[in-house]
């Protein structure tokens, strides 16, 4: 069925469809569910979990926990954009909520941000404050990406010039104390409007993790809407909990993302520059790898290899990259 199509179906009786996207993460997954039915009491909610293929027994643990709960269990790790957007094919809601599984949601937070794109028809997206399981507020709101950030933010630079690099990166923070709109707000928590989500096409399956809720905020301002930072909601982010500790498979990712995030917003000339950047800064990081231990040193240079092959290859050869990759890790 097609995202249109059960849209089609919808009567708008359900306020909120909540999807979310699991991998291996069935303990901390259960905590945020059992937080999602605590403190959501004042709207009408479903939630949808889509499962990647785990291997700790998640989707038993979620039939026997909540067996009238939509599970979509993948037979493969089909990223996180495609398995959202097999979740917006069986929605119901007239919003959907994008939430992480390393989450717990407060009291009635999700009633409130509902309620923000129920009264604000120019809003497109909303998110919230987020904070880590110590209590300390995450960063979650930024600024689009631009050519300048490219620069300031890669290593070399940070190296040559630092005080440069943390001036750059003071004057650009969002203060996401205070609610306001925002370029784009990250993924963990954000809710966006369905009709407007399937006229955009859902999320870009493109992006296998990574990138895709800055694309999708992009997208949302070019459609002539808003994303606001509800300051006034705040969530449980336990960061990085939902990933895993595959480090370099998780960096090769943002990395591949983030190609394509510059080969599908900029201009030829800015992408150029850009990807020449990204290409100088793998080069240095594959001359470093001869100084690392064995194992690492494979690992980064086949990581760096793989970056260089999709700078110049094209996003055609990015399933065969990321096969042959996880080829090498045993995966």
């Amino acid at each position: 069925m097609m995202l249109a199509d059960a849209q089609s179906l919808t009567a708008s009786t359900t306020d909120l469809s909540i999807a979310i996207v699991s991998y291996n993460t069935k303990e901390i997954l259960l905590d945020c569910l059992r937080s999602v039915y605590a403190h959501t009491t004042a709207i009408t909610f479903e939630v949808i979990v889509v499962d990647n293929h785990s291997q700790d027994g998640t989707v038993a643990a979620l039939k026997e926990a909540y067996p009238a709960m939509s599970v979509v269990a993948n037979s493969d790790n089909l990223g996180f954009a495609k398995a959202v957007n097999q979740a917006l094919t069986v929605s119901r809601g007239r919003h959907v909520l994008l939430l992480n599984s390393d989450t717990i949601i407060r009291d009635q937070a999700l009633a409130t941000m509902v309620g923000y794109l129920d009264n604000h028809p120019d809003v497109g997206a909303v998110s919230c404050k987020q904070c880590t399981g110590e209590g300390r507020l995450s960063r979650t709101c930024f600024p689009f990406p631009s050519l300048r950030d490219h620069l300031y933010h890669a290593s070399l630079f940070q190296r040559v010039a630092p005080r440069m690099q943390t001036a750059a990166a003071g004057r650009q923070a969002v203060d996401c104390t205070l609610s306001q709109d925002v370029d784009w707000a990250n993924g963990a928590c954000l809710m966006v409007r369905v009709a407007l989500l399937s006229r955009l096409g859902g999320l870009d399956e493109g992006f296998f993790m990574y990138f895709e809720d800055v694309d999708l905020c992009r997208r949302i301002y070019r459609e002539g809407y808003r994303v606001h930072h509800h300051a006034e909601v705040e969530i449980v982010h336990l960061v990085g909990r939902s990933s895993g500790p595959r480090v370099d498979r998780l960096n090769l990712e943002w990395e591949l993302s983030r190609i394509r995030y510059i080969e599908k917003h900029f201009s030829p000339v800015t992408r150029w520059l850009m990807k020449g950047w990204i290409a100088g800064g793998t080069g240095w990081r594959l001359v470093q790898s001869m100084w690392c231990a064995v194992a690492q040193r494979r690992q980064q240079r086949q990581r760096c290899l793989t970056t260089i092959r999709r700078l110049w290859g094209g996003s055609r050869t990015v399933e065969q990259l990321r096969a042959d990759f996880s080829g090498l890790q045993g995966e």
